[in-house]
């Protein structure tokens, strides 16, 4: 799983985000853990979150006296700034790329601005938690309404505050989760799941989400929910039975089936079910729940199918079961990457 994207993002970009300001201006247990992980996966984005925290930290001291109306001010004021510095950058002479880079420099102070601004107007209505979990780590959570959710492994989830006054429950998912709600009483605050694309609307129910790689999948073990893409103009909404798996592809398609639910559920009690899974499909697994990379030296490899039920499961249980079973070899190139060859 990429981190909500966060491999590609730019300077500007993580300016703009709420979770990296959080984590920069009010770091806490949370946020920390989150984004000491991520900087130990992406080494190479090192000095860009350098230059963003740096931004940031540099503005910190407006931010207690921010009054709603600073923001307008503050936009006009920098637009200016840029304005009378941009006609620099059309005449060419020596100082031409010093030039073009305080026209950067004054770019990238406005979307700090802008970005710090708007987290400041804006922090009283966006009161998400947000929990992370590590590679291999299954975690329980008790949201504000008594509900619980079990957390995958790599996985991360925002939620709202669950006031009477929001009106609704909602959480986001990146990854993967076990969700059993609570039914609110009064029926006056739907739970809303957003994962990707897809919206899932809840009536009180257990079911699993997979959102790893951008094409959430939903299987209902109990209960109903209801199903909207949220990309779609059509905004087609889908009510599942229980017993039946959903899953989203690109251009607003899906594919509906009837599955047996304990296998996609297993996880929750770390055990692993692949039911004629291609090791392909294996070594995507791996990849998202330990951060584990498995390479194929046999272009058939991948193609091969493997069916096994592993209890107390982690990467080197199903790599040591994959050698058994098709009689390969598996040679570990570095703590994360591991190699199978015929």
């Amino acid at each position: 799983m990429e981190w909500k994207d966060y491999a590609d993002f730019t300077v500007a970009d993580f300016l703009a985000d709420d979770f990296f300001m959080e984590w920069v201006l009010r770091p806490n247990d949370e946020n920390q853990v989150f984004w000491q992980d991520w900087q130990q996966h992406y080494p190479e984005k090192q000095a860009i979150i350098t230059e963003a925290k740096a931004m940031l930290l540099s503005l910190e001291y407006n931010r207690h006296n921010m009054p709603a109306e600073s923001y307008d001010r503050i936009w006009h004021a920098l637009h200016d700034k840029m304005g009378n510095a941009m006609p620099e950058t059309m005449h060419y002479d020596r100082s031409h790329h010093r030039r073009r880079w305080r026209k950067a420099a004054i770019f990238s102070g406005v979307c700090g601005m802008l970005a710090l601004g708007a987290f400041w107007l804006f922090k009283q209505q966006d009161k998400r938690a947000v929990y992370t979990s590590q590679f291999g780590e299954n975690r329980r959570l008790l949201l504000p309404d008594s509900s619980i959710v079990i957390l995958g492994p790599h996985s991360a989830l925002k939620a709202t505050a669950f006031s009477r006054k929001a009106g609704a429950r909602e959480v986001w998912l990146d990854g993967e989760a076990y969700f059993m709600i609570k039914p609110d009483p009064h029926n006056a605050q739907p739970f809303m799941v957003h994962a990707g694309k897809l919206d899932i609307e809840v009536l009180g129910t257990e079911f699993n989400v997979n959102n790893y790689n951008g094409r959430p999948q939903v299987v209902l073990h109990s209960g109903r929910v209801a199903l909207r893409d949220n990309s779609s103009r059509k905004k087609e909404r889908i009510v599942m039975e229980p017993g039946e798996l959903i899953e989203y592809s690109t251009g607003n398609h899906y594919t509906r089936k009837k599955v047996t639910t304990e296998k996609y559920l297993a996880w929750v009690n770390h055990t692993l079910v692949f039911d004629n899974a291609s090791l392909e499909e294996v070594a995507a697994q791996l990849q998202n729940k330990y951060g584990i990379q498995v390479l194929f030296a046999d272009s058939t490899l991948p193609r091969e199918q493997f069916s096994a039920t592993l209890e107390q499961a982690d990467h080197t249980v199903v790599l040591k079961a994959i050698k058994e079973a098709f009689g390969i070899q598996l040679t570990q190139q570095d703590d994360h990457t591991f190699l199978l060859s015929r």
